[in-house]
């Protein structure tokens, strides 16, 4: 119960009862109103979507190699579709593996550059 002496109506998993704040005037929080738990579980799935490894890895990848990802996920769907043999496929794959290691190396030799360069020129 909360110090407004009002209670949501909900009981917790253990039995107890919610103490979630903010109770409406039809007596749920917002969380447990009937009324929106199709809202609720979209926001769900949205909130899931965005958690997903996959999605975290695309967070992380740099924009320069975006494009190799969507062509590489095309790809899979293609070899799915039997529109691209699983070869040509692994020719691609062989390919973006090497679009991503000269990518690699040159954000390495970048990094290198500027430590270099704040400690006046020598090596770290």
């Amino acid at each position: 119960m909360l110090g407004n002496g009002v209670a949501c109506r909900a009981l917790r998993q253990d039995g107890q009862p919610c103490q979630a704040g903010g109770v409406q005037a039809n007596g749920w929080c917002a969380m447990h109103d009937p009324e929106r738990q199709s809202q609720i579980a979209a926001a769900r799935v949205r909130g899931g979507k965005g958690k997903s490894r996959i999605a975290r890895a695309g967070k992380l990848l740099p924009g320069e190699l975006r494009p190799v990802l969507d062509t590489l996920i095309a790809a899979i769907d293609e070899v799915k579709a039997e529109a691209l043999t699983p070869a040509q496929a692994g020719a691609m794959a062989a390919l973006a593996s090497a679009v991503v290691r000269l990518f690699t190396v040159g954000v390495l030799e970048q990094r290198v550059a500027d430590l270099e360069a704040r400690n006046g020129g020598r090596p770290t």
